[in-house]
């Protein structure tokens, strides 16, 4: 079993259980990370992006590749705004993400993020 299975499936809440809180439960309950974005719990969807991309040196650093259980911000329609948490299984890097459009959590392989319209802004270490 991995680390990321307990979260697939779980419904998709605006402000209470969205990407922002994901990465968050995921940095607290797999890292024992004490991370709360901006908001994450209250904006909504284009005032949370704006937040997470205002305050994203704060909480966490840029790095060259793929980590576990460490976030990836996404662009979706030509601005970031989404962020997801990576996952590595068989070799292969995996992205866990509360989806709204699905309405639950999804884990998706890395390679195949595009044809789902997402683009990878970058990958990121918490601070």
């Amino acid at each position: 079993m991995h680390w990321s299975d307990c979260y697939v499936g779980r419904d998709y809440e605006p402000g209470t259980a969205d990407c922002a809180v994901l990465a968050c439960d995921v940095a607290r309950e797999v890292l024992g990370l004490d991370m709360q974005l901006p908001g994450a719990r209250r904006a909504g969807p284009f005032g949370r992006n704006a937040q997470i991309q205002q305050h994203q040196g704060e909480f966490a650093r840029r790095i060259n590749a793929p980590a576990d259980a460490q976030p990836v911000l996404l662009i979706a329609r030509g601005r970031v705004q989404h962020i997801g948490v990576m996952c590595q299984l068989a070799s292969e890097w995996w992205v866990l993400h509360a989806d709204e459009g699905a309405g639950f959590v999804l884990r998706q392989r890395l390679r195949d993020m595009a044809r789902q319209g997402y683009t990878v802004e970058g990958f990121y270490e918490w601070l």
